[in-house]
Formats: C-alpha cells, structure tokens, sequence
C-alpha cells in the first residue's frame, strides 16, 4: 500500500538553529532555480486518511545544507549529498537524481574534481519568469490559482498538517 507524505519545514523560533538553510537563504533567494542538496532528519508528525487514501504528515527536525552560503562547496559535501542520494536510489531501483525532474541544479552548478562548485549565471529572464526544469526542457510555471491553494490546503489538513506550518499559499 502507498501513502502520501507531507513534509512540514516551520521552525519556532526556539528551533531556528535546527533551520541550517537560513544561513544559505540570501544565496537561494538570488539563485531562485538553486537546488540545494540537504541532510535532514524528519520525524512522524500526524496521520490521517481521505477519500484517496492515508497520508502522513512527517515534520522537519533539523536541516543542513550542502554549500555555503556563497553557494561554493569547499569541503564537496553538497557533491558527496547527491552522490549518497544516487546510491540509495539506485538500490531502490529509481534513476539517479540527473535523470529525474530534479535535475536543475545540473544547470546551476559546475563541479570540479576537487569537489568544488561554481555556480554558473542565472538563465536569462529568470526573474521575470517562475520556471521549471525538467526531462521536457524548460516549462513556464503559472501562479497557482485559488482553487489549488485551497485543495493543497485541504490535501494537508486531511495529512494532518497544521495550518500554522502549511505554508501552500497567504492565508
């Protein structure tokens, strides 16, 4: 039987030392289509079950990104990241992370063979456009219109998301 998960990232502000991507935000926020490769450790949060079946909603204990927050990688850890995530996928019998829509960051990043990274120029007209990488190429991403916002909210409380964590759309 499958379940969907939810995954909930709030952190309170006497965890905010568990939100390592706060030290990486500036970066991610000019490099909108970086992606960054993490280490985390998630717990079960809530469960709950719909009409299209049981979800869970698992919560965010702490997380750490791979690169600075200049976006270099001096120590390869955000190259060591991926390659352990191609590993466990590839047991699992899925493709590598490359071969798969999260494949941005093949776009973003140069790695060296020292385990270095260059973070490679924006594509032009990022800003202007919400954009999409994936096996298809590149794909104009609408805004979300409110009947999404509302069934992702939805969706979540029936995971047993709270709402104060559920960040799909202003409340």
């Amino acid at each position: 039987m499958t379940m969907t998960v939810n995954i909930s990232g709030t952190f309170s502000e006497k965890h905010r030392p568990d939100n390592g991507l706060e030290r990486v935000a500036e970066f991610m926020d000019e490099h909108r289509i970086t992606q960054v490769p993490v280490v985390a450790i998630v717990e079960w949060h809530a469960n709950g079950e719909n009409q299209k079946g049981k979800k869970m909603a698992v919560a965010i204990k702490a997380i750490e990104p791979g690169f600075e927050s200049d976006g270099s990688d001096p120590h390869g850890a955000g190259q060591q990241i991926r390659a352990l995530l191609d590993e466990l996928r590839k047991r699992a019998g899925l493709a590598s992370v490359e071969e798969t829509l999260f494949s941005a960051a093949k776009g973003t990043f140069d790695f060296d063979e020292d385990g270095g990274v260059t973070a490679r120029p924006e594509i032009e007209g990022q800003e202007a456009l919400p954009i999409r990488l994936g096996p298809d190429g590149e794909c104009e991403v609408p805004e979300a219109s409110a009947e999404e916002i509302l069934a992702e909210r939805e969706e979540a409380k029936a995971g047993g998301v709270p709402a104060a964590s559920f960040s799909g759309g202003a409340e």
